[in-house]
């Protein structure tokens, strides 16, 4: 009985005040904990732009942003992209650069304003076009548009000789090349592009400074040269890539384990090498955007171009880049001077391809 009144009696004892604030302050430390909790690990759903001028967004996704790489998580800021894939030493990847290293790029000039496709569509007569049709022939269908095959080729981006496929439209312009525009190039961007002053693209195309452009109209670009598609052509070989070389010169390096031949040291080489003489013009191995230009240790002079899917395509040991930062580059355009800077056994450029922070064997998606 004893024991039982003991116990009994511990029982009946009113519950302590600290007690109470304690346990109440334990459940409130909970929620907190799960509120932060979730929104930590909840995505933002920013509804992706496309910028197409100074000051003006259309709810379009770019397609020069590239997305982040499944399984890895996308730098938020140019700065720490650069440092996520420029090692410290030419073709290592042991640390990240130093903050310092990543010199900014030249502004990129004011945007000029461009037009909608809608109005390209309806007021620009000089562009014609034509579906195919069975048995017709490159040559026959650039005859019966009245232009040269080399500039039908050019207006449609068609790689090879052989006739388009029946049921696809072509364009064509007796006056000059017929450009499509892309997502995020303004008239600034193509002005650089082909060599032809802005004045004299809008007044072809009866453009006025107040108008604006979505991706997928066409521009009639006057006095173009086709030469600049028969770039693209030989550097993919005839054939329809992704990718295209940047120049035309041997491999000397291959992607993977090596000698380093300057430091003497076993390291994972993270692009190839061409051997070509300095002041050899570089081309931009796909369109996109130029996200970083400076100089990087052991890299030199690079350039550092982004591109739809995610890619980025690396240009080192340069002697001078040709665009600025945030200029977006087509296909087969000239963006920079091949050198010898940084550390090389000699003048080459070293070219990179990388899915994400990740190098990928730029061989492997080359025609």
């Amino acid at each position: 009985m004893t024991s039982q009144t003991r116990f009994g009696s511990q029982g009946n004892k009113p519950i302590r005040k600290d007690r109470l604030l304690i346990a109440g302050l334990v459940v409130v430390a909970i929620i907190v904990i799960g509120v932060l909790l979730k929104s930590g690990c909840t995505k933002r759903e920013d509804k992706p732009v496309a910028v197409l001028s100074d000051g003006q967004t259309v709810g379009t996704a770019a397609t020069t942003t590239p997305p982040a790489t499944t399984g890895t998580t996308a730098p938020s800021d140019v700065d720490s992209v650069v440092k996520a894939i420029l090692p410290t030493s030419s073709g290592s990847t042991a640390s990240p650069s130093s903050p310092s290293a990543t010199t900014p790029a030249t502004p990129k000039p004011a945007a000029t304003t461009t037009v909608p496709a809608a109005t390209v569509a309806s007021s620009n007569a000089s562009i014609v076009s034509h579906t195919v049709k069975q048995g017709e022939t490159l040559q026959s269908l650039a005859t019966l548009m009245g232009v040269s095959l080399r500039d039908l080729r050019a207006d449609n981006q068609i790689y090879g000789t052989a006739a388009p496929t029946v049921g696809r439209v072509l364009y064509a312009a007796k006056t000059g090349l017929v450009h499509t525009i892309k997502s995020g190039q303004t008239l600034t961007d193509i002005s650089a592009t082909y060599g032809v002053s802005v004045d004299a693209i809008t007044k072809a195309n009866g453009i006025s400074s107040s108008s604006t452009i979505f991706a997928g109209a066409r521009l009639v670009i006057p006095g173009a040269s086709s030469a600049f598609w028969d770039t693209v052509t030989t550097l993919s070989r005839g054939s329809t890539a992704q990718f295209i070389w940047p120049l035309q010169g041997a491999v000397v390096s291959s992607f993977g384990w090596r000698q380093h031949p300057v430091l003497d040291m076993r390291h994972h080489h993270d692009g190839i090498d061409l051997d070509v003489p300095e002041g050899t013009t570089v081309y931009a191995s796909a369109g996109g955007e130029v996200y970083f230009t400076g100089e990087q240790p052991g890299y030199g002079n690079v350039l550092i171009l982004a591109h739809a899917g995610g890619f980025y395509t690396l240009y080192g040991h340069l002697k001078s880049s040709l665009v600025n930062k945030g200029q977006y580059v087509e296909k087969g355009q000239r963006v920079a001077i091949s050198g010898n800077t940084g550390i090389s056994s000699g003048p080459h450029l070293h070219f990179e391809l990388r899915n994400g922070e990740f190098p990928v064997d730029p061989v492997s998606f080359l025609p």
